[in-house]
């Protein structure tokens, strides 16, 4: 169920309509608001819209580098699970022979 969270990010309310807890709504707004103040430096030298902008881009280009991660690090996995799927194929073949060499 939608629930309204308001949130201050650069010093501006938002009333957020969330599924998610308040907490986590709260959380993400002091991320963002985090950026924001990083960015700025605690000066007020550009527009609210061109700081929201250039933390947008911060936000994307970690999002891209951790899809990035999560993507090599599910190739490595998948080449893991598949050696050890041959693995086990060739130790059943093995085992397998043994069975039928048996008298």
């Amino acid at each position: 169920m939608k629930q309204s969270v308001s949130v201050e990010i650069a010093g501006q309310t938002l009333s957020i309509r969330s599924d998610e807890g308040p907490e986590y709504v709260q959380e993400l707004a002091d991320y963002v608001d985090g950026h924001l103040r990083s960015l700025s430096g605690g000066r007020r030298t550009y527009s609210l819209q061109r700081m929201a902008l250039l933390v947008a881009m911060q936000i994307a280009d970690e999002l891209f580098r951790e899809k990035d991660l999560r993507a090599r690090y599910r190739a490595r996995v998948e080449a893991r699970l598949e050696a050890l799927e041959q693995a086990i194929g060739e130790h059943e073949a093995e085992l397998a022979a043994l069975e039928v060499s048996q008298p």
